[in-house]
């Protein structure tokens, strides 16, 4: 029997009888609409409607990675609003669709488009298609935000050495763990294109998934070019050495144009009434508040039990370097990178945990001490340090012709962090490596 390629279907077409794997299923935010993704032998996808109220009967009918021969459907429009495929048509099934079981397994397991860089900027908040990626990791870690949430930030490479910035809210934060480091391959799904600092960034939506080192067809081919590309130099990473005078007035080029930076400064002054730390839910990410258990400081959710606490350092100081001071805030990464020890243990193991604006001797032992710290400048003026990494060798410096140099060294390795719970990853049919949803 010849089957309907989906790349066929148009809008109003009298349907054929397709072949297809149903890949995911989920609730359109705003409608009462189910979704689900279909691929067919070829590869190419597209998206399927129900109504919500029917979603008991669709659960009996159809079953994820599972593959049917389809019919009875109505090609209609497609969907205008965080659409994961990019297709003239969509389908709308409804009680008189018909699912019979497909004897053909070799239908792909997984569906990716992926965007190049210069399609990027073309879709900066534009919210009618999702954007696939995929890049190679040069840089991942945890920030903080000022409303003390925890996103998980990803620098990403693509095949011709452009630089775009994953960013992993605090419900997909999960998807990424410290143990994915430089030289990884990520593919990531359905995110929404942003600019922030100057830089554009994929922001990840309820629909994103994320594939480490995924060896499929599909993917196959992206890796290679990807494992092919020279080490990243750390100077190349849109960092530009900046002196605190410079960069608080604004006045070079580099600056008025960049947004992340290296300066040589060291901590004079720590601001203690602001405090040194907070904690966060294990499983929402929110503040946690500090409850007193007899002589024990137990840290408690407003929506949680059973969590574990998550310490994060977020340090005020003042910092100096030769041409002047300024104001900052160190967070976690960076205040890490100067002492090798995470935040729990500093609370836990040198803090008088009575009072949590008194600062350890073992963390004031830092000032006075000069590194090369990796800086934000905020949108309104405010200076966040990020890491911290050695200062060049004079031999370093010297053969990069300036004062201090870009620095050469990469920034120490972080401590491990305590660990939270996660979701499970999922099997991807046909292959030994994993998804995360």
């Amino acid at each position: 029997m010849a089957y309907q390629r989906v790349r066929d279907i148009k809008e109003r077409q009298k349907p054929g009888t397709i072949e297809v794997r149903v890949l995911r299923k989920w609730t359109a935010k705003g409608k009462k609409e189910l979704c689900y993704q279909f691929i067919d032998t070829y590869g190419d996808c597209i998206e399927a409607t129900a109504d919500v109220k029917q979603e008991e009967h669709f659960d009996t009918v159809i079953q994820l990675q599972s593959c049917y021969k389809v019919s009875g459907y109505i090609a209609t429009s497609p969907r205008t609003y965080m659409a994961t495929v990019d297709h003239a048509a969509s389908l709308v099934i409804g009680r008189k669709a018909r699912f019979e079981p497909a004897t053909d397994q070799s239908i792909p397991s997984a569906y990716f488009s992926f965007a190049t860089y210069d399609m990027l900027k073309g879709r900066i908040r534009d919210s009618r298609l999702l954007t696939d990626y995929i890049g190679r990791v040069e840089a991942n870690s945890l920030r903080s935000t000022s409303k003390e949430k925890v996103l998980r930030k990803i620098l990403l490479q693509d095949e011709l050495k452009k630089q775009v910035e994953i960013t992993l809210w605090p419900d997909k934060i999960h998807l990424i763990g410290d143990e994915v480091i430089p030289g990884d391959i990520v593919a990531i799904t359905s995110t929404m294109v942003t600019e922030y600092n100057g830089r554009l960034q994929l922001e990840s939506t309820h629909l994103t998934t994320v594939f480490i080192n995924l060896n499929m067809p599909q993917t196959i081919d992206h890796i290679n070019r990807l494992n092919a590309l020279p080490a990243m130099e750390p100077n190349s990473r849109d960092e530009p050495t900046t002196t605190l005078a410079d960069l608080k007035l604004g006045s070079k080029q580099t600056i008025q144009n960049a947004k992340n930076f290296t300066c040589a400064a060291k901590i004079i002054h720590f601001n203690e009434n602001r405090g040194w730390y907070y904690v966060l839910c294990s499983k929402c990410s929110n503040k946690l508040y500090p409850e007193q258990n007899n002589d024990r400081l137990n840290f408690v959710c407003k929506d949680d039990d059973n969590i574990t606490p998550n310490y994060r350092y977020c340090v005020n100081a003042t910092i100096e370097d030769t041409t002047g001071t300024a104001e900052t805030v160190f967070f976690n990464e960076s205040i890490q990178s100067f002492l090798n020890i995470n935040c729990e243990d500093m609370v836990t193991k040198h803090a008088d945990t009575s009072n949590p604006k008194i600062m350890p001797q073992l963390l004031k032992s830092i000032a006075n001490t000069t590194r090369l710290l990796h800086l934000t400048l905020k949108t309104d003026g405010q200076i966040v340090v990020n890491n911290v990494s050695e200062l060049p060798s004079p031999t370093e410096t010297q053969s990069t012709g300036s004062a201090i140099g870009t620095s050469t060294f990469t920034p120490a390795t972080p401590v491990p962090k305590p660990a939270t719970s996660k979701r499970p990853a999922t099997e991807i049919p046909g292959s030994d490596k994993k998804t995360r949803m």
